[in-house]
């Protein structure tokens, strides 16, 4: 092999880790869950993707979405009352306000960013979001008490929306406060959604801190029989 042929060699070498450091550098961080509307002209790469499905998507936008941005998940929020029919591609259905949207998807990031320590497995995930029957989301936020009473009626208040009767099946619940809860705390809501749900249910907390002095806000998004 000749100096001249070595060199080119090296110099072919070099291009192609410069290539791909450029490449590195253009790979950004994927969201564990985005939303995603028909008007848009580009979709974000996401672990999960969600819906209003309302909106005017159809079986073929839904494939090509699926398609485009490589979601191996895909979960709708059904904002009205009226029947939707339910397309394949769809992984499940969660019953929210309009209004509420931003937050769904606010508790399933906080609950699935424990995902690690916990070990929630996939298909509790998609049960919980209304793959075998449609979930439903409901909050809470509770003022004007004492500290102490504050917590334990945010949880009481956010489980009274579930009508009497229903057995919750699967629950994500998350807590937004102005501090990280002591296990005292944790106790006394891990208690009073025990006193409501079956036996072999399934519930998953996520637990977020919030720049709000004296402050407790409660989201869930639950299945029931």
């Amino acid at each position: 092999m000749t100096a001249d042929s070595i060199f080119k060699d090296k110099q072919t070498t070099r291009n192609d880790i410069n290539e791909e450091r450029s490449d590195e550098l253009q790979i950004e961080s994927i969201p564990l869950a985005t939303l995603y509307t028909p008007q848009s002209d580009s979709y974000l790469l996401s672990e999960v993707g969600f819906i209003v499905i309302e909106d005017g998507w159809n079986e073929q936008s839904l494939l090509a979405l699926k398609q485009q941005t490589g979601l191996g998940t895909l979960f709708a929020l059904q904002t009205s009352d009226k029947h939707i029919y339910r397309f394949e591609v769809i992984d499940g259905i969660i019953i929210c306000k309009e209004n509420d949207v931003g937050q769904v998807i606010d508790v399933f990031e906080s609950v699935l960013s424990e995902r690690d320590k916990v070990g929630i497995d996939v298909n509790d995930i998609k049960r919980s979001c209304g793959a075998e029957k449609t979930a439903k989301f409901i909050q809470a936020r509770v003022t004007g008490i004492p500290d102490s009473e504050q917590i334990k009626s945010t949880v009481n208040h956010l489980l009274n929306q579930i009508p009497e009767g229903l057995s919750i099946e699967y629950m994500m619940l998350d807590i937004e406060s102005d501090h990280k809860l002591s296990l005292d705390e944790f106790f006394s809501i891990t208690t009073a959604v025990e006193n409501r749900i079956a036996d072999d249910s399934e519930v998953f907390y996520g637990n977020r801190t919030i720049d709000k002095p004296d402050y407790y806000w409660m989201g869930a998004i639950y299945v029931a029989d």
